[in-house]
């Protein structure tokens, strides 16, 4: 009977320990990658072995087995994987992007596995910048926007009501009159505009990345085909405006940097292509898909870009890199152009980002004063109907 207790505790406690394991090692994001490049650096460039640095960063990490940590995990995994006679870029595939594990396979391939690290962590603090850009460029505006709508409703639910109980609203001039009719707006359309608002909000960010054509065939029918071109000119048409335009930049120069980080690690315009389609959003698989086509066909990388028709990084961005695309070094001469770009984008988006918050402050200042100029008037209006 004891024993039979024991092995059901034992069994528990091992469950639970293989529970909290997997936790940590879902918790193995963006931080943690660049921890685990950055000290496995750290030890190969003292020429030690592949399978004894990822047992070296395992124990750092983890205080020599006393403790939990998602690099442990992931490194005590991988070196397993390893050692079984697999290779680093197989072992990693799991758990980094295909991006990251192929430039792991060509530090493998190439003998440069620190360069190929570097790599990867560039490419993950790039994507940390622009993810906390895109939440400036959020997060702002709608805060100030949300603030401007609660004041509306303030002036709609309990100012000019309480205002109108003492004076006629149909005697009102000036700022009080408009005030009076942003109340009856707000009160009779404003739940319905605000909802409206809302839904056309999440709807346009649900489907930046979704909205695309159709995935056709050559024996597709036609109305599939049709379908899918004008779900094509539907969305090149709103790409112009924010948050479509926004979305493009971004993931346009995050494309270029991928591509030319790739390209001068050795690996083909092809392969590099097929590697960044494979964990890409739809609308970003229909782009690299028509591009891969063009280099497939023998044009040059410049002339795929303009061939798939899509403008996509943008036509300034295809214009120089079908230039470069006729020269040599063109891996290099694309990965100056790729670092130049990036900073042009982010600071066109930066750019933005101001002015949606300059132009939203503006707006709700405006409201404000308008409403201080409304009260104050308004109880001048008041206090003359009391004296006559």
């Amino acid at each position: 009977m004891f024993d039979i207790f024991r092995d059901f505790t034992s069994g528990v406690k091992e469950a639970s320990h293989a529970w909290v394991e997997s936790f940590y090692a879902m918790q193995f994001g963006k931080k943690e990658r660049i921890q685990f490049y950055e000290s496995l650096m750290g030890v190969l460039e003292d020429g030690i072995p592949i399978d004894v640095a990822l047992e070296t960063v395992e124990k750092a990490f983890s205080n020599d087995g006393k403790e939990l940590h998602p690099v442990s995990i992931i490194c005590g995994e991988i070196t397993m994987s390893v050692r079984s006679g697999k290779s680093l870029a197989q072992s990693c595939r799991s758990r980094v992007p295909p991006d990251e594990a192929s430039l792991i396979e060509t530090g493998e391939e190439t003998g440069n596995l620190v360069q190929s690290f570097r790599d990867c962590v560039r490419i993950i603090e790039i994507r940390q910048r622009i993810a906390r850009l895109v939440r400036s460029v959020v997060s702002l505006p709608s805060l100030t926007w949300s603030l401007m709508w609660a004041l509306l409703y303030v002036i709609a639910l309990w100012m000019v009501p309480s205002m109108s109980r003492r004076s006629d609203p149909d005697n009102w001039t000036g700022i009080p009159a408009l005030l009076y009719h942003m109340s009856n707006f707000v009160s009779s359309y404003g739940v319905f505009l605000l909802l409206s608002l809302v839904a056309a909000t999440t709807l346009s960010l649900s489907t930046l990345s979704i909205f695309c054509g159709l995935k056709v065939r050559p024996d597709s029918p036609i109305w599939k085909i049709k379908a899918s071109n004008f779900l094509q000119r539907a969305r090149l048409l709103v790409e112009p405006a924010p948050p479509w335009s926004i979305y493009k930049a971004l993931h346009g120069s995050i494309f270029l940097l991928n591509m030319s980080v790739m390209l001068r690690t050795g690996i083909n315009q092809l392969d590099a292509l097929a590697i960044l389609e494979r964990s890409a959003s739809p609308w970003m698989q229909e782009r690299l898909a028509a591009i891969h086509y063009g280099v497939s066909s023998g044009k040059n990388f410049g002339e795929a870009l303009k061939l798939a028709g899509h403008q996509f990084p943008d036509t300034m961005a295809i214009h120089y890199l079908g230039v470069l695309a006729t020269r040599k070094g063109f891996a290099e001469s694309m990965e100056r152009f790729a670092n130049r770009w990036l900073e042009q984008t982010l600071l066109r988006v930066e750019a933005t980002s101001n002015f949606i918050i300059a132009m939203s402050s503006v707006f709700m200042g405006v409201l404000m004063i308008l409403v201080v100029i409304g009260i104050f008037q308004m109880a001048g209006g008041a206090m003359e109907s009391a004296t006559l």
